[in-house]
């Protein structure tokens, strides 16, 4: 949206915050809020009648957007009693988050609400901080939808936890550094209020070091209520670093966060330091409440060696950490619950093993009516309109027609799925189908520019292999043949449109054009997109290697903030768990792995995708899309066994979870994950469901082929 449209929709929802409060508008109030404030701003934000109506369009998205309820398991710990429903405190962190949402981040009532009503019941089976009576050791989990959400509902728990009297909050977030650092400024601008980039530099001085950031910046602001950051988005934990300054937990009247990676050596460093600086000297624990969220808690957290009293690493020092508090809350978030589930909860029971089972509650997130996820794409979706040879096999969801699939036998002579990093010597070139979804980023990033979101983020996924050079020497390839784009663009799409169109990459670019229908689907003809949008938009792209050789400033989007970033992405383990591809629109993946967990990480494509749900799309092996079809039914089928378990008032503990086996080679996790696990043969019963097929192929192919599977 244009400057002056931004104005309009961040005054609107900002008047409309005040009037409503927490009760959500009708559409009619809001169109007539929107009329008000045009009229009277019309001098200085001008806009046309044609913004207006995507300025009406954006407002009803983003007020109106609605979330169901989350459903809990909970066990039956007797000395747990309910205590967050009736306390009182000040609220102000979570006061403050919530503004932020919803004047900042423009987010409805309703989701609000409903954040505010799930983050309230998760606090609720926490342990007490403030009952200082009773030491506490509380395991919980929250399951909830890749790229869905997730990371505001722990926010939104860290806020109210600091409320609440939490004096430590350690959040593990993921194995990369790139990841850990994405985390980090979250938190300082949606919970710190203050960037962290500088707060632990001896050398800087105070205005620097307490530069206001996201909540930061909203009044009225509380000198005496900060949060203390012991690590920054420039520094992991370091002892030496506290060291030097002089910090300890023991001198805080606040609430303390760390934000780590899941590394051995960085726990253990974390441990060491909380134990000699901050336990007691009579019971060598540390008397201060501690919230310790994992993020990813499928990924390394779970303990996968054979003999439970000999636990790997990261699960050892993680369980560390908890027991040297006197009162600690562990919290894990997934979206791939799976190695969880599999934990073999008989551990509690050995002082020696204590194990991360949420034996406690388990609640499932409820997955927000705008979000575009598996099911959405790969699920049983709404296919009456469709031709049955237009959609591969699995692509049965809503938005089905995104994917377009990758042919095995084109990538021969480029990325096969058993290659080794030496490939990047042998690579010269990219395939056609990538070549296709390049322009195609390119065409519809333009097409976002006439669409005037000309200042939002645009993003391009290329996962094609594990080995870093092979990504670096893919990430090379490709900024070659964007450039050969951008040069011919800016040297021949003003010319007379004959001239342009005997240009090879240009009439390259058409074709893809014609071939997704761009031309109905923006409403523009192609001569005057071609010569007023496509150059602009193209020379913007910017091509990065997403991996550990290139450090965490790969993706900087925060720099790019006021004009918007366009990037095409290429890595591999960096881009698969937890980071988050802003504005992607565009992905092309073409990756072997076989488990469920992983291939759900893998999906980046996941999430929300205001005002450009008609143009993503995904290159996607021709395989992968039945894996991913089989792994949504399996993910559907598990949270309706925990419906299940919910209306009969059983725990985790109490009941055996089934997660359906694929037929072929696909697995559900890592094996040693699994090691506790026991193949069961189950009955597939229909009762009570209404099955129909939605449609039959009739080609001859298809006929003979069935013919041949029956006999």
């Amino acid at each position: 949206m244009t400057e002056n449209m931004h104005y309009i929709v961040d005054t609107v929802t900002t008047t409309i915050n005040r009037k409503y409060g927490d009760t959500l508008p009708t559409l009619e109030q809001i169109n007539s809020e929107a009329e008000i404030i045009r009229n009277a701003f019309s001098v200085l934000y001008p806009i046309t009648d044609e913004d207006f109506v995507q300025v009406k369009k954006t407002l009803a998205t983003n007020i109106l957007h609605t979330i169901g309820v989350a459903m809990t398991l909970r066990g039956r710990d007797s000395e747990h009693q309910s205590w967050y429903h009736v306390q009182e405190n000040d609220g102000f962190y979570w006061e403050r988050y919530k503004t932020y949402l919803k004047v900042v981040k423009h987010w409805g009532v309703d989701v609000v609400n409903r954040l505010n009503k799930t983050s309230s019941d998760v606090m609720d089976d926490l342990g007490n901080p403030k009952d200082h009576n009773r030491p506490f050791q509380r395991r919980g989990l929250l399951l909830g939808d890749v790229q869905s959400g997730k990371t505001a509902t722990y926010t939104a728990i860290c806020n109210k936890a600091s409320d609440a009297g939490y004096r430590v909050i350690i959040v593990l977030a993921g194995m990369m550094e790139n990841l850990r650092v994405q985390t980090q400024e979250r938190l300082d601008a949606e919970f710190v209020g203050v960037e962290s980039k500088y707060t632990l530099d001896k050398k800087a001085d105070h205005e620097i070091k307490n530069k206001p950031v996201g909540v930061g910046k909203i009044p009225p602001s509380n000198p005496d209520k900060r949060i203390a950051c012991f690590t920054s988005v420039a520094t992991d934990f370091n002892k030496a670093t506290l060291r030097a300054l002089g910090l300890s937990l023991r001198t805080l009247n606040g609430t303390a966060l760390f934000v780590v990676k899941k590394n051995k050596s960085v726990l253990n460093n974390l441990y060491k330091w909380l134990m000699e600086n901050n336990a007691d000297y009579e019971n060598g624990l540390i008397d201060l409440p501690l919230l310790l969220i994992d993020d990813e808690a499928d990924n390394a957290s779970v303990n996968t060696n054979s003999e439970e009293r000999d636990p790997t690493a990261i699960n050892k020092a993680i369980r560390n950490i908890l027991n040297c508090f006197k009162q600690a809350s562990y919290l894990g978030i997934t979206a791939t619950p799976f190695a969880n589930i599999f934990i073999d909860p008989e551990a509690e029971t050995d002082e020696a093993a204590k194990d991360l089972f949420p034996k406690d509650f388990l609640t499932v997130l409820p997955t927000p009516e705008l979000y575009i996820g598996a099911d959405k794409i790969f699920g049983n979706g709404d296919a009456d309109n469709w031709e049955a040879e237009d959609v591969p096999t699995r692509c049965e969801g809503i938005y089905g027609k995104a994917i377009i699939p990758i042919m095995n036998e084109e990538q021969e002579d480029y990325f096969v799925f058993k290659h080794k990093k030496d490939l990047a010597d042998e690579l010269y070139d990219i395939p056609y189908s990538m070549k296709k979804a390049i322009r195609y980023f390119v065409l519809i990033t333009a097409i976002s520019d006439y669409r005037k979101d000309t200042t939002e983020h645009r993003s391009m996924l290329v996962n094609v292999s594990r080995f870093t050079l092979v990504q670096n020497r893919t990430a090379d390839l490709i900024e070659s043949f964007l450039d050969q784009i951008k040069a011919d663009l800016e040297n021949y799409s003003l010319l007379a449109l004959e001239k342009a169109m005997e240009i090879d990459s240009i009439v390259a670019l058409y074709e893809v054009w014609r071939e997704y229908d761009l031309d109905s689907i923006s409403g523009i003809d192609w001569e005057h997109f071609l010569k007023e949008y496509l150059f602009k938009a193209a020379k913007r792209i910017e091509v990065r290697s997403v991996n550990q050789q290139h450090g965490a400033s790969s993706l900087n989007y925060y720099e790019y903030k006021n004009i918007g970033m366009r990037v095409i992405a290429v890595g591999g383990n960096s881009l698969s768990r937890g980071l988050t591809l802003e504005g992607l629109c565009v992905s092309y993946f073409y990756r072997n792995t076989m488990m469920y967990d992983t291939l759900l990480q893998m999906g980046r494509w996941f999430g929300y995708r205001p005002n450009y749900d008609d143009l993503f799309k995904l290159w996607i092996g021709e395989e992968a899309i039945d894996w991913y079809g089989y792994i949504t039914d399996a993910v559907n089928e598990l949270k309706d066994e925990l419906r299940k378990m919910e209306r009969q008032n059983q725990t985790p503990e109490e009941f055996g979870l089934k997660v359906r086996q694929a037929p072929g080679a696909l697995l559900i996790t890592a094996r040693n994950k699994m090691r506790t696990a026991t193949a069961v043969s189950r009955p597939i019963t229909v009762s009570g469901r209404m099955l129909e097929t939605p449609r039959l192929r009739g080609d001859k192919h298809t006929l003979k082929q069935n013919e041949e599977l029956c006999r």
